[in-house]
């Protein structure tokens, strides 16, 4: 995208691969709010996926996902600590 161009629009529905692939146009966006449907994805913090939405600049995020955690405080620990990095962190 051009520096001088203004991205104007309410909402951005997209894929995961495309979420990786455009990194470059997609980071430069100052994100208001960001909802990911099969959040389970998330659930490990050395995905690509993890680490692309992760540089993401954005000030809200809610997670959507019908698959249970199967008991694992790991996969929580990883959801946690994208939704709010300051309060899970790791050590």
């Amino acid at each position: 995208m051009k520096k001088e161009a203004s991205v104007k629009f309410h909402v951005l529905l997209t894929s995961y691969e495309l979420i990786t692939i455009d990194t470059a146009v997609l980071g430069s966006i100052d994100w208001a709010c960001l909802v990911v449907d099969e959040a389970h994805r998330l659930k490990n913090n050395q995905s690509k996926f993890f680490r692309v939405l992760n540089n993401y600049p954005l000030q809200h995020k809610l997670l959507l996902t019908g698959t249970p955690l199967q008991n694992n405080l790991e996969e929580l620990f990883h959801l946690l600590n994208f939704l709010t990095p300051e309060r899970f962190s790791y050590i």
